[in-house]
């Protein structure tokens, strides 16, 4: 079936309420207003392609480009592409929760994380941060570059004051996942921490809003459920 077959039976899942949800934060693409859960179940029914993937990104709907991530092969997809991918998901949970379901098996991912680090993009520097937190909190602890780690832990301190509130917060989440899931990096993550204080939250302030990162840490170190090192530590 066609890629304009296929789109006309995944833009029939629209829903209103998930549409005025979405356009309450727009960014550079259109919105369908689908569910997340339908699109993974519609993802689930297609077949793993880049070249397809490529295609419904390209089609410029939110949902599409959320689609599209899940559609990629991670062992074949060009790493330039996955760049242009996330200049183009605009700080969004196109990178949060799409990108970052395949970028860790991606060849080679650490050198794209340290491309994306290097960039002077604000889309791919939110890109970059987002990612750190998973590779903080997935990636095996024998892969993660801790003297790298550290010199980016310090980067955040020295540098997040001056940061679009958008990177402040995932920076903040960066630290974070350092603190909760890389043991060599726990005191680090907290001196960090400190320093940076108090972040403004994207949305309201609510009791799983905190935006301290220390709060945060604190709040579940000892959590093995939320903290790969406290699961160690109790094993």
């Amino acid at each position: 079936m066609s890629i304009e077959k296929l789109f006309q039976e995944f833009s029939s899942k629209k829903d209103e309420g998930t549409l005025k949800r979405l356009l309450k934060d727009p960014k550079p693409f259109e919105y369908l207003g689908i569910k997340m859960g339908d699109i993974r179940a519609f993802g689930q029914k297609l077949p793993m392609s880049n070249l397809d993937a490529k295609a419904w990104f390209e089609l410029n709907y939110f949902e599409t480009k959320l689609l599209s991530t899940l559609l990629v092969d991670p062992k074949t997809v060009d790493p330039n592409l996955v760049l242009t991918w996330i200049e183009d998901a605009h700080q969004s949970v196109i990178i949060d929760q799409g990108i970052s379901h395949f970028f860790f098996d991606v060849p080679n991912y650490q050198e794209l994380l340290s491309t994306l680090s290097d960039s002077l993009s604000p889309n791919l520097e939110y890109g970059f941060f987002s990612l750190l937190s998973t590779y903080f909190r997935q990636a095996p602890l024998d892969e993660i570059d801790i003297k790298l780690s550290l010199t980016w832990l310090d980067r955040i301190s020295n540098t997040i004051i001056n940061k679009p509130l958008t990177i402040q917060n995932a920076m903040n989440n960066a630290v974070v996942m350092a603190g909760l899931h890389v043991p060599k990096l726990v005191e680090k993550a907290y001196e960090v921490a400190a320093k940076i204080g108090y972040i403004l939250p994207l949305k309201a302030k609510n009791s799983c809003n905190i935006q301290s990162a220390t709060d945060y840490l604190i709040r579940y170190k000892d959590n093995a459920k939320y903290s790969r090192v406290a699961k160690i530590h109790q094993s």
